[in-house]
């Protein structure tokens, strides 16, 4: 198996892309998974576990740990797995370095950081007067699920190989965006369709956004692939819109 990772911004196409994708019988493109954690947590007993302390046999503990990068995988019987979570932190890069046996890829899916939040906004009914307090949280470098990944991709990029998509490549080239991840991870051609697109879905297992509420997150158009139109500023306050103008501009194309 050939595991590559991906980080992203919120409502960047992940589930657009990841169904595109898993057409093909090779490749799984994974839900944002728990692997991340589940390193740390196995990391993290060689730390705080007397037994371990007791008996630090680290040679069989690294073996399971590097192991379980895989195991998690293996299920799904693709030879390429693009592995979706917040692989970019300091700490998860650490683990990565410390413990994945191969060399590091990274896919980058970027979308404007304020049509992100307006997305989100919009996606939680989350009142227009609301979004500066919503955007002081989403936008933060250190914690924010937005402002964090913007810094997480700065240092892909400065040290790792990597691929950035931008969303609007997704939705109005899909063919060739889809052709240059290919290429990136010299995986071999396959004809996907662009049209009547299923739900994304892996193993029989679907997206249950309930947990957050009444919301919709995950539903993609399956007719055909086009952008939603709405304007930002329906959803974002013009002091929102101005202190974040520029914020990740960087990264546009």
């Amino acid at each position: 198996m050939e595991l590559y990772f991906c980080i992203n911004l919120q409502r960047s196409g992940n589930t657009l892309l990841g169904s595109i994708l898993n057409q093909n019988p090779n490749i799984t493109f994974t839900a944002n998974s728990p692997l991340t954690e589940i390193i740390h947590q196995l990391d993290s007993i060689k730390i705080k576990d007397k037994t371990f302390l007791n008996f630090p046999d680290n040679v069989a503990f690294d073996n399971l740990i590097t192991k379980s990068f895989y195991s998690y995988s293996e299920t799904y019987k693709t030879p390429y797995v693009i592995n979706r979570s917040n692989w970019a932190t300091s700490g998860n890069l650490k683990l990565l370095e410390k413990y994945f046996d191969k060399e590091i890829k990274f896919l980058i899916l970027y979308r404007n950081p304020l049509e992100c939040l307006a997305s989100i906004l919009k996606s939680h009914k989350i009142k227009k007067e609301d979004s500066y307090k919503e955007a002081e949280y989403y936008m933060d470098i250190e914690k924010g699920p937005l402002g964090n990944v913007v810094h997480q991709i700065k240092i892909i990029k400065n040290n790792y190989k990597h691929l950035l998509v931008n969303y609007n490549q997704i939705v109005n080239f899909p063919k060739e965006t889809i052709d240059k991840i290919y290429k990136f991870f010299s995986i071999p051609s396959y004809n996907h369709f662009y049209k009547n697109l299923k739900q994304f879905e892996l193993q029989g297992t679907k997206y249950d956004d309930s947990i957050f509420g009444n919301v919709d997150l995950h539903t993609i158009r399956t007719d055909k692939i086009e952008r939603k139109k709405y304007a930002i500023e329906d959803f974002l306050l013009p002091s929102v819109i101005k202190k974040y103008k520029y914020f990740g501009i960087e990264y546009e194309s």
